[in-house]
């Protein structure tokens, strides 16, 4: 509970800290690149770490088009002669929200979806699958081209392609935070 509340004022600071914010760039034309990292509390061999990495552009004010690449990794998992692999490449749509303020709040929410192909290899599982869901999420902009990304994303498989706990799921349920920077 300590660590929680510790990472909700660390983030608090960092989001006051920020001052005022020109008009964030979320118009057509702009690209951001994008780091995700999430926790994985139910993850192959307990809790781990996910990161993922994304580009994208604004193809229309306020929606944006992002592809994004995932790999994990973990060498003999839980003593014994099993790895974990899993990687997986995606599309992203995402719609921005502007809020009062004539477009220049720091605070920017978005609703999207997405779509992509995950490949899972781990003991004797070797799966490949699509995988859809929707996800939404909150962009804190520190400047009017840097934001603090906090997302959550649920994601589902044709086939049973996530790994929580040990036991092959067609389902994921994710949260994170990341760094996006536009330009």
């Amino acid at each position: 509970m300590t660590r929680r509340i510790a990472i909700a004022a660390a983030v608090a600071v960092l989001a006051s800290a920020a001052g005022a914010v020109a008009q964030p760039r979320i118009q057509r034309g702009h690209q951001e690149l994008s780091v995700h990292v999430s926790p994985d509390f139910e993850g192959a061999v307990g809790d781990m770490i996910d990161v993922e990495a994304g580009f994208g552009v604004f193809v229309r004010d306020r929606l944006s088009l992002r592809g994004t690449l995932l790999y994990e990794g973990l060498e003999d998992v839980a003593g014994e002669d099993s790895d974990y692999r899993s990687a997986e490449i995606g599309l992203a749509a995402e719609l921005h929200f502007i809020g009062g303020g004539g477009g220049r709040s720091r605070f920017v929410p978005y609703l999207g979806a997405g779509v992509g192909w995950r490949r899972t290899r781990f003991d004797l599982l070797d799966e490949s699958a699509a995988v859809y869901g929707p996800r939404a999420g909150l962009k804190i902009f520190l400047a009017d081209n840097v934001a603090l990304d906090f997302e959550v994303t649920y994601k589902l498989g044709s086939a049973d392609v996530f790994i929580n706990d040990f036991v092959p799921e067609d389902t994921d349920l994710s949260s994170g935070i990341g760094l996006r920077v536009l330009f």
